[in-house]
């Protein structure tokens, strides 16, 4: 049985009091997009894809080398417009080619839980993503419009959905 100072046992989830978000919870854009499960996962798994994808990423700073280990993490720099924040991500749990589990930090904002699940269709993958503000800042404004945090939250998501596709069909990061 590996102990707490085993070297190779799986390291635990950095944000375990935060929620998982799931369908009940959380709003959940759908994408199919014509590759494989493990094609996808790829690409999700390459944090320097973000900024090509993802509504709001606009660099990544540094990405730890065991990523995509639990626990692991990537710096990066999010914001619209002039605004930019820095902030870092970290895995809560990574199935491949399923599910991975992110916490997204957004430096003085707070954080959310984002949850990617993969799956395989005869026509390719279905990817969901499902997120919820999880402390600080953006968890209030869940908390106080919670109708129009969900509304821009599915937009969002739904729009990176669809860049994912095209980076995926196009064969990866360019």
């Amino acid at each position: 049985m590996a102990g707490a100072d085993d070297p190779n046992a799986p390291a635990a989830d950095p944000s375990p009091d935060s929620p998982i978000p799931n369908e009940q919870t959380a709003p959940t854009p759908t994408e199919l997009i014509e590759a494989s499960p493990e094609a996808v996962f790829s690409v999700l798994v390459d944090p320097t894809t973000y900024p090509q994808w993802l509504v709001g990423a606009r660099t990544i700073r540094r990405v730890d080398p065991d990523w995509p280990r639990v626990g692991s993490s990537f710096q990066h720099t999010i914001g619209w417009g002039p605004a930019r924040i820095p902030g870092s991500t970290s895995v809560r749990r990574c199935r491949a080619p399923d599910e991975l589990i992110l916490s997204a930090g957004m430096g003085p904002l707070g954080e959310a839980s984002v949850r990617f699940e993969l799956e395989r269709t005869a026509d390719g993958t279905i990817v969901r993503i499902e997120e919820l503000p999880a402390r600080g800042a953006v968890r209030v404004m869940w908390r106080l419009a919670r109708p129009v945090v969900t509304a821009g939250l599915w937009g969002r998501n739904a729009v990176s959905l669809g860049s994912l596709a095209d980076i995926v069909r196009s064969g990866g990061a360019g």
